[in-house]
């Protein structure tokens, strides 16, 4: 499964990779911020996606959260 189709972006729409980050003093959090964007610019939500691993037992949890941008807020994504 795609992360696409993961996270349930429609079909013609792109999901555009925006930044990636880590935190902790040796980097086990890692956190992607993603984009949802319409073919004619518009993006109508962003994804923020957080993946930790726990130094003591390697454990790992993934967690994803989703905001929807209202149509009122929305501005043309940059072409980039």
């Amino acid at each position: 499964m795609s992360l696409k189709d993961e996270l349930g972006v429609a079909s013609v729409n792109e999901l555009r990779h925006v930044r990636s980050r880590t935190k902790g003093t040796m980097g086990q959090t890692e956190i992607d911020e993603y984009e949802e964007v319409t073919p004619e610019g518009w993006v109508v939500a962003t994804y923020t996606i957080t993946e930790h691993t726990n130094l003591r037992g390697l454990e790992s949890t993934r967690s994803i959260a989703k905001q929807v941008v209202t149509p009122t807020a929305c501005t043309p994504s940059e072409k980039r």
